[in-house]
């Protein structure tokens, strides 16, 4: 039963019945009277709901609801835009995105001069031009309000359009190089550009590139750029009944910068140019007077236009469609493949009845007839939807056009507007693939699990049937075909292969938690791999044919990489004493070595090595490897058979305790070192190991005893180590000097009584072995102890003088040394000796004594002259003296100086004492700071004490007078003075009416002047003070002018001064308060507050401190 026959009986079994065909159109199996497809039942026995068929609709008819004035003639869609051309030579445009507002454009054109015949639209929605049935072509840019007639193309009615979709200038307002075929035959380049000047055109050029030579028209035209080469083109052009294809590379203008006016060539003259002889051509005779010509791509977008895929040619033969394949095609080849001529569909009356129009979308056919359309399926040819359109009288279809950007679909009449809706249209594509066996496209388009494992698994059905084993296998591993019946499948073909591909594709799908099934599959796995590598070797050995053998040698070494892969992928799943088993049963020695490596056994591949006498192998395994037990466990039998390499390989892992290798070292064949050349590597692993600083004793003792249990004499290699420790010996001095004097090591049992600082028997055993250099310079040794230095030179004098009995060679023996003198010696010498041996050496000493003894006096007379100097500097201090002037002010505060208590430094800059103790106090330390809070404590309370202590008595004091007689407190100009003493020893005078009216209470004058400095104050009142009194508040005592005693006035003084000046010897005592003062002096005028270390130590603090945002602002100009 064909197409036709099905349909016809379809239709009439639906009017029989009095039904209306189905909503969709569909005609399924059922409507035929087959029985349905039964649902697939998963394993746990449900129905897989993802099979059940969906009854949705694929395409669905609508009309679109919008009232049409006048009637339509043309229409246009694009890019979301769509243009209907009315009888009123107007146009609408509609911008689909914002449906309510519609645009009326008009056209420079009355009626009456012609219709409308058809619109080209662009892919981009903005270029349109508009041909009428007289000829004249006109052109309309999308913001452009009016269209513009083409004044170079009049005359020329256009069929069809082949718009540039390769344009690489996407927003640029020219429409590019395309193509135009006309109703005679003819095909013309043009360009576009949109100008909004006046006497400027927008046809850019407009040529003539090819006529086909008939006068017939060129309905459909399309061009399609290779995707490998930009430069290269297709054209496919139709007429009613030909189809012409011209491939060939286009020649670029200059730069598609044409001038206006200019006869530029066009760019696909040259591709044209290659038919204007004999053109090839395919013909399908019929009677059908139009035709149509469309392409489909997968990928529409205005910004990347991809390769069309298929093509389909409406003609009075058929449908005539294909793919597309773009490669290597040249001049005369074509690019239509698998072309296939689908006849139309017969109707109830058997007459064929042709569309006015088709659409091509990837899977269907859509064919608009006069009064219904159809879809129909491109996999099987079969009619999936039909449906009439709702028609009022007298009206008729149009036609269609498509908007391929978008894949909107839009059917026109004079009155209305239909949109074909598709949905889902690649829903049931994988069941028609599966229908016809294309099991890689049904897997492409299947939509969800159980639609992919149905296909899976009907491929794979279809391999094993065809006994394409190893295909099946890949196929049912992907399935949900159960486990069990898959390789009990193969277990009965005995397909081993096949098995172990399904079962590794298997094991690779199972999760990480399923470790018992990866266990299990894993070992069976390995028991396959293992059973076909020794099948192999069993046939590679019985094989006589030598090709054969080395093709199994070859099968096997790829079957072993295989096998290796996977343990290395699946280690962790295998048991590893199963796998051990199964190797060993096998007999497959390499790929159980490979495997216990994988798995860190490295102690078992060492063994095994070592067992077979392989010692290199056994100890490269063991460098492999990090663990150090597997070290101390292998180390003693390596280092016996290969001490070199075994050193070398603990040399390079510095994680080894040496101590756990002295097992391996005492297995060291000492006899293989005495051979020529050879290096004792116990030793040199040792050495090695000092070298890196290593402080174990039990290693330095090992090293010394090599050293010195060598079959050899020179002791300089352990002399070098001896010294090499130094003073922090690492080795016991004992057990060293037990072993070196069991072996007679001399010299290094004279270096360790050295380093014991046993110095005096060094010094013995050297000269026990007549050896007087080492004697020599083991005496110099005790640097620091002159006395045991001379003990032992002595010593090795005796020992020349009574040893050798030779005079000159003991004064030649005195010098080595500058401790000994010829008397310590002479004691030695016998009691009858002549003195001409050594009468020069007891001259020389002679001298050497006159001479000390005249250095000795030298130095105290020098002596004598600084002392006598001091006391004159000591005399000089105590004249020197500052004079303040009353108007002098503090350099902190800047109040007059003589106000309050205050200090002056000797670079004449003074303060006030709370000046002075409120700056420096902020860069005391802490310890300081609190000791000075102690003493103003102290010194406040002994004061209070005093107070309570009045002036039991008064005394007129008189005015001190200056050296030449001028009273003090006023100098010649007038000004009251005050003349200090900066050291101890002046005098201090203050003018009289700075003086209270009672005359006791006393102003405090600043004790920076020098300690024990004196104060004569002007109006009889002289004070003897400290250099730290003041900062008390009061004066320490208080004399009288003629040298009177002093009245203690509560001040804790005790003692009394002599003298009316207050000479050099006048002895003061001074008080618990002077010593507290003293301090406190010590304290805060140690040095001056901007000349000494406190100003540099502060010189990055800011000039404005932080809690001094009041002064600053006082300093802003008003």
């Amino acid at each position: 039963m064909n197409l036709d026959e099905i349909i016809e009986q379809h239709l009439s079994s639906n009017v029989a019945s009095g039904h209306r065909p189905s909503s969709n159109g569909i005609i399924t199996q059922a409507s035929q009277g087959w029985e349905p497809h039964n649902l697939v039942l998963l394993e746990n026995g449900y129905v897989n709901t993802d099979l059940v068929e969906d009854d949705s609709r694929i395409f669905t008819l609508a009309k679109v609801d919008y009232p049409i004035t006048s009637k339509l003639s043309a229409m246009a869609v694009s890019n979301n835009i769509l243009f209907m051309a009315i009888d009123t030579m107007h146009l609408l445009r509609i911008d689909l995105d914002k449906a309510e507002e519609v645009e009326d454009i008009e056209i420079p054109r009355r009626p009456s001069e012609g219709r409308i015949y058809k619109m080209f639209f662009d892919p981009t929605g903005r270029h349109l031009i508009i041909t009428t049935e007289t000829g004249d072509n006109f052109y309309l840019f999308s913001k452009w309000k009016k269209a513009k007639m083409l004044t170079k193309i009049r005359g020329v009615i256009i069929e069809s359009v082949a718009w540039n979709r390769s344009a690489d200038r996407p927003h640029d307002s020219s429409t590019k190089e395309f193509l135009i075929g006309t109703r005679n035959g003819l095909i013309f380049e043009a360009e576009l550009e949109p100008t909004a000047e006046l006497f400027k055109k927008e046809e850019r050029y407009f040529k003539q590139v090819y006529s086909i030579g008939a006068n017939m028209p060129i309905s459909g035209l399309r061009m399609e750029q290779f995707p490998a080469s930009p430069r290269k083109y297709v054209v496919v052009a139709v007429t009613p009944t030909r189809i012409y294809q011209f491939i060939g590379n286009i020649t670029p203008n200059n730069s598609s910068m044409v001038i206006p006016g200019v006869d530029d060539r066009p760019i696909f003259e040259n591709l044209f140019s290659k038919y204007e002889v004999n053109p090839g051509f395919s013909e399908l005779p019929g009677d059908l007077r139009y035709s149509e010509l469309h392409f489909f791509c997968p990928y529409q977008d205005i910004h990347y236009h991809g390769v069309a895929k298929t093509f389909a040619w409406l003609n009075g033969a058929g449908i005539y469609h294909g793919n597309l394949v773009f490669g290597s095609q040249n001049v005369g080849d074509s690019v239509i493949d698998m072309p296939h001529l689908l006849p139309y569909p017969a109707t109830l009356s058997a007459a064929v009845e042709f569309p006015i129009s088709i659409a091509l979308t990837e899977f269907h056919f859509i064919l608009l007839y006069k009064e219904r359309i159809r879809a129909v399926n491109q996999l099987n040819d079969q009619i999936v939807f039909d449906e009439l359109i709702p028609l009022m009288a007298f009206e008729e279809v149009l036609g269609m056009t498509v908007d391929t950007t978008k894949n909107t679909f839009w059917i026109y009449t004079q009155l209305s507007l239909f949109e074909l809706v598709v949905t889902k249209e690649d829903r049931d594509v994988w069941t028609l693939y599966l229908e016809k066996k294309q099991y890689d496209m049904a897997l492409q388009y299947a939509k969800n699990a159980a639609q992919k494992d149905r296909v899976l698994t009907l491929h794979a059905n279809h391999h094993y049937a065809q006994q394409r084993y190893m295909l099946s296998a890949k196929y049912f591993a992907q399935s949900t075909v159960p486990f069990e019946e898959v390789a009990l499948k193969f277990v009965e073909r005995d397909e081993r292969d096949a098995l172990r591909s399904y079962l590794l594709t298997k094991v690779e799908k199972l999760k990480k938690v399923d470790v018992t099934q990866k266990t299990i599959v894993c070992t069976w796995l390995a028991e396959i791999y293992l059973s076909k590598l020794n099948q192999l070797e069993d046939q590679a050995a019985s094989s006589t044919d030598q090709a054969e053998v080395r093709n199994m040698e070859e099968e096997q070494r790829y079957l072993n990489d295989e096998f290796r892969a996977f343990l290395e992928v699946n280690k962790t799943y295998l048991d590893k004493k199963t796998t051990y088993k199964l190797m060993a049963s096998h007999g497959r020695i390499e790929q159980l070595l490979y495997y216990a490596t994988l798995i860190g056994d490295h102690e078992r591949v060492i063994s095994h090595w070592v067992q077979e006498k392989n010692y290199l192998v056994a100890l490269e395994v063991l460098s492999k490897q990090e663990s150090l037990e597997t070290y101390y466990r292998f180390s003693p039998v390596l280092m016996e058979n290969v001490p070199y390499e075994t050193v070398s390989a603990w040399m390079r892992q510095p994680n080894l305790n040496p101590r756990n290798l002295i097992p391996a070292l005492l297995k060291y064949d000492h006899k293989k070192s005495l051979e020529p050349g050879a290096q004792n590597q116990a030793i040199r692993y040792l050495s090695y190991v000092v070298a890196q600083q290593n402080t174990d004793p039990a290693i330095h003792n090992f090293l010394l005893t090599l050293y010195a249990t060598q079959p050899t004499r020179d002791e300089s290699a352990l002399l070098t180590f001896l010294a090499n420790e130094g003073r922090d010996q690492h080795y016991n001095l004992d057990y060293a000097l037990r072993i070196c004097t069991q072996n007679n090591r001399i010299q290094s049992c004279v270096n360790i009584f050295s380093s014991m600082g046993l110095y005096g028997e060094a010094v013995e055993l050297a000269l026990k072995h007549n050896d007087l250099e080492l004697a020599r310079i083991n005496a110099d040794k005790p640097e620091d102890d002159e006395i045991l230095r001379k003990t032992l030179w002595l010593k090795i004098a005796r020992h020349v003088v009574k040893e050798k009995k030779d005079i000159k060679s003991a004064m030649e023996f005195l010098s080595h040394s500058d401790l000994l003198k010829i008397e310590d010696i002479l004691p030695f010498f016998p009691d009858f000796v002549l003195i001409d041996d050594f009468k020069e050496e007891i001259c020389k000493a002679l001298e050497e004594y006159n001479q000390h003894i005249g250095d000795l006096k030298t130095e105290m007379d020098e002596a004598t002259k600084s002392a006598e100097n001091i006391r004159v500097d000591v005399r000089e201090l105590r004249s020197r003296f500052s004079i303040v002037a009353s108007t002098e002010r503090c350099t902190v505060c800047d109040y007059p100086l003589l106000t309050r208590q205050f200090y002056i430094f000797p670079c004449q800059h003074s303060f006030h004492a709370d000046c002075l103790i409120k700056n420096f106090t902020p860069s005391l330390s802490v310890q300081r700071l609190k000791r000075l809070e102690e003493l103003q404590e102290q010194i406040q309370l002994e004061m209070h004490n005093q107070q309570r202590i009045h002036l039991n008595s008064t005394a007129t004091l008189q005015p001190l007078t200056l050296g030449n007689g001028t009273p003090n407190g006023v100098d010649p100009s007038g000004v009251p003075t005050v003349t200090t003493t900066a050291v101890g020893g002046g005098l201090v005078q203050l003018p009289g009416q700075l003086i209270g009216h009672t005359g006791a209470a006393v102003m405090a004058l600043g004790g920076a002047l020098g300690a024990g400095g004196k104060v004569l104050v002007h109006g009889g009142v002289s004070i003897v003070g400290s250099a730290a009194g003041t900062a008390a508040g009061v004066f320490k005592d208080v004399i009288l002018a003629e040298g009177k005693e002093v009245i203690n006035m509560g001040l804790g003084l005790v003692g009394a001064v002599t003298g009316a000046g207050g000479g050099d010897d006048a002895a003061v005592v001074v008080p618990r308060l002077d010593v507290l003062r003293d301090e406190l002096d010590d304290i805060i005028a140690s040095e001056c507050l901007l000349c000494g270390d406190l100003m540099i130590k502060t010189i990055d603090q800011p000039f404005i401190a932080n809690n001094e945002h009041e002064l600053e602002l006082s300093w802003g100009v008003q």
